[in-house]
């Protein structure tokens, strides 16, 4: 009999079909398929393509190798679905009409599930293919997955239908989290975030109050901080498992969709009868952010949950009162997390009471010099020669700084558009080009200054980056007491 192996079907479903599947894939690079626990935790919603994805083996060789032991594989249709993709974002570089683009999109991958399209633009963007062209598709592809505010289109999957393909753990798996978990929160502050906006388009729709709009407005300034918890505190543990390409094409939306509320904020704060002008644009708004609501619930959040270790969530509920509050949503008390926070507490105090430092000026206890940090108004990162960020003080809290960022590749703690200009710069640090850059900037209407600076070592060789950001609009008083 013909055994044929289904590249699209789970690899317990395989398992199940050819016994012979999990010792194969073992030898070829996938060894906790060997764990019974793995196969039924990771196995039921895992393809193999996707695991070579994260685990970083060839595709092709894995394929070659269920060939030599007699497979058929079918269900390898990545370059086909790539040039399609492709000449979708080619369409619209030429100038298509985004609603033309949407309507071939859904007719040619009604029958595709999320994560596969997601894999999909990773792959392009491992090829090279600019980040910015491959955001061109966010606002294609939400339309796969639900309608628009009228009629949805041809083709278009039904509510059920989009649970049924585009959530990838068990409904459990979410609904059912205790309230002081991370992503209960985030959801919570969705569920706000899709009330302000209802109130944002109802009066849009109705008397156009200037006051209400810019009091609407003011308030939706909260979605900065609700992106940057998801960009610091979900994507770089993501990152981590090799899942990049839904993190780094949603990060450059967000960033383009605060950069259009600041400039309707300011319009609206400066002149009571801009409202008429940028109304069209509000709205755009409003759909963009209701489009992303939909990507984080069916697409970030069921991949965090099925990624993340418990220790993970841990450490983000840890960092998530320093992020401040969104929308109102406080953060509820997580018992499953309070015995991790009591030890990591008790080892922080321990490291603070044990000895002094000593410096050759003199010493300081982890306690006099944890004070004197908190004194300064400026906030510190370090990041070591390979590039880790091993340090950092956030009393002014100019960028957010949470505790998983420690230990991290300071390349994955910033926008897909920033990086190149991170890397060069720490490759010029390196090489000596130049030892420091000063960069000033506005920051929600505060004038920050960031100070990059080189570290070498008397012997001439880098040690390092620090970075000061000092927020000029708050005064020294903090300092002076």
């Amino acid at each position: 009999m013909e055994k044929v192996l289904d590249l699209k079907k789970t690899v317990a479903n395989l398992v199940g079909e050819y016994p012979e599947v999990r010792q194969i894939m073992a030898d070829v690079g996938f060894r906790e398929i060997t764990s019974d626990v793995a196969l039924n935790v990771m196995g039921r919603i895992m393809t193999i393509p996707r695991g070579a994805a994260v685990k970083g083996v060839d595709l092709n060789k894995v394929i070659a190798t269920f060939e030599e032991h007699g497979f058929t594989v079918i269900g390898d249709d990545r370059q086909t679905r790539q040039g399609r993709l492709r000449g979708f974002i080619e369409r619209l570089s030429g100038g298509e009409d985004l609603e033309s683009v949407r309507k071939d999109f859904v007719e040619e991958f009604s029958h595709v599930e999320a994560h596969e399209i997601m894999d999909a633009e990773q792959t392009l963007i491992k090829e090279g293919m600019p980040i910015t062209e491959v955001q061109r598709l966010c606002d294609v592809h939400s339309a796969l997955f639900h309608g628009t505010p009228s009629a949805p289109p041809p083709g278009a999957l039904s509510h059920d239908e989009i649970h049924a393909q585009a959530a990838s753990v068990d409904p459990h798996d979410i609904d059912a989290l205790p309230e002081g978990h991370p992503l209960s929160i985030l959801r919570e502050e969705n569920t706000a975030l899709g009330a302000l906006l209802d109130a944002i388009e109802a009066e849009l729709d109705s008397a156009k109050r200037t006051d209400v709009m810019l009091e609407h407005v003011l308030a939706l300034g909260d979605v900065r901080m609700h992106y940057i918890k998801k960009e610091e505190l979900l994507m770089p543990i993501l990152y981590d498992y090799g899942v990049t390409g839904p993190s780094q094409v949603m990060w450059g939306i967000d960033d383009e969709m605060k950069r259009e509320l600041s400039m309707i904020t300011k319009a609206l704060k400066e002149d009571s009868e801009n409202l008429p002008m940028y109304e069209a644009r509000l709205r755009a708004l409003t759909q963009r952010i209701r489009e992303m609501i939909f990507k984080e619930e069916k697409i970030l959040f069921p991949l965090s949950l099925r990624y993340f270790t418990e220790i993970e969530w841990y450490r983000m509920y840890h960092d998530l009162p320093d992020m401040g509050v969104s929308f109102g949503v406080a953060i509820p008390p997580w018992q499953q997390a309070q015995p991790w926070l009591d030890q990591e507490a008790a080892r922080l105090a321990d490291g603070a009471a044990d000895g002094k430092l000593q410096f050759p000026t003199g010493e300081l206890s982890m306690e006099q010099l944890n004070a004197i940090f908190k004194m300064l108004p400026v906030d510190i990162t370090f990041i070591d020669a390979n590039d880790t960020v091993r340090f950092f003080t956030n009393e002014g809290q100019v960028f957010t700084r949470p505790m998983s960022a420690l230990g991290r590749d300071v390349m994955n703690c910033h926008p897909p558009e920033i990086i190149p200009v991170v890397r060069n710069l720490i490759a010029d640090f390196k090489a000596k080009k130049r030892t420091q850059m000063i960069v000033h900037r506005y920051i929600r209407e505060r004038p920050i200054r960031v100070h990059y600076q080189a570290l070498y070592d008397a012997a001439g060789d880098y040690m390092g980056t620090v970075e000061f950001v000092t927020d000029h609009a708050e005064p020294l008083e903090k300092f002076r007491r």
